[in-house]
């Protein structure tokens, strides 16, 4: 196993190198002048060619990457070209909300999800599987746009359970940070719920009909004996797969809840810095993201073994 986790990690580094060859190029290949947007179309000729070399912009752009590749290897991000900062310092500014949104996202959507699959497998062609189905559709189908803005117009606007917009940090107002998060991750959660219910549910119908089911079935064992102990952990496999992908797409979510509630997350960032041109802020966050989704893919293909002892890796 530990030989196995070496190699996986070490062929992260070229997924990561590939990843950052394409944020460097493209942001810097897009249309829109970033020295343009920080002095403004006012600007004369002598000011935006003495901002460029500041900035290093008159450079060949390969010299440029290597400079770049070569100080995000140190951790060095380099400077925010609207808000004059450490990307570093800002993205690590950023990360609390999006995580905690990313989070109690992910466990509400897992468990709800879950418990939906199993009660319409267990319930199969009654009543309860067909709402279970209904509640997929409508969780893959709805865009999580709309449902944050039907959310925030009855929860926030109507009922005023909950704020608007805005995020006050745990180390400001406590617990009382959580009430900024309750309506972005519940936008979140209703996607994943309604894809890890259809993934369990697909399973589960699947485990449930193997011999060994009956069999227990036949020896005078509960339902919920069956269903729990013998059927669910080795349904569970394809479900950890779409569990991991979707929390790594999750994290790109955030990017639209965040820009919708108005929270000051790594996503609400990403968005005014691809407004602003932020280029080294776009490329820090389009890295961030990958290292996310690969040490998940890490984990998930880990978290096989233990589901299933026969899964042995070298």
């Amino acid at each position: 196993m530990r030989n196995y986790i070496i190699k996986r990690i070490l062929l992260l580094i070229p997924i990561i190198f590939i990843v950052a060859i394409i944020a460097f190029f493209i942001t810097n290949l897009m249309p829109g002048d970033p020295v343009r947007v920080i002095l403004g179309n006012m600007a004369s000729e002598a000011e935006v060619l003495r901002l460029e070399k500041s900035l290093g912009f008159d450079q060949p752009l390969l010299i440029r990457f290597f400079k770049w590749f070569t100080a995000i290897l140190k951790g060095d991000f380099g400077n925010s070209l609207y808000l004059n900062a450490p990307v570093s310092e800002i993205l690590l500014k950023r990360l609390e909300p999006t995580f905690l949104i990313a989070i109690f996202a992910e466990i509400t959507g897992i468990t709800a999800g879950i418990l939906l699959g199993i009660l319409a497998a267990a319930k199969h062609q009654k009543i309860l599987d067909q709402l279970s189905i209904t509640f997929s559709l409508l969780g893959i189908s709805i865009p999580s746009f709309w449902l944050a803005l039907i959310l925030m117009f009855f929860f926030s606007v109507k009922l005023g359970w909950f704020p608007v917009s805005g995020y006050e940090k745990i180390a400001e107002a406590g617990f009382g940070s959580f009430k900024y998060l309750v309506l972005p991750a519940v936008t979140l959660a209703f996607m994943q719920a309604g894809i890890i219910a259809r993934m369990t549910r697909s399973a589960m119908l699947e485990t449930l009909s193997q011999d060994y089911i009956r069999t227990a079935k036949s020896k005078g064992l509960a339902a919920k004996k069956v269903i729990f102990k013998h059927a669910l952990k080795n349904s569970m496999l394809p479900v950890i797969t779409v569990i991991g992908h979707n929390f790594a797409i999750l994290l790109g979510g955030t990017w639209i809840v965040e820009t919708i509630f108005v929270i000051p997350g790594t996503g609400f960032m990403a968005i005014n810095a691809i407004m602003r041109r932020d280029i080294p802020v776009i490329q820090a966050s389009i890295i961030f993201v990958a290292i996310i989704y690969v040490s998940l893919n890490l984990l998930v293909d880990l978290s096989y073994a233990f589901l299933n002892p026969k899964i042995r890796y070298n």
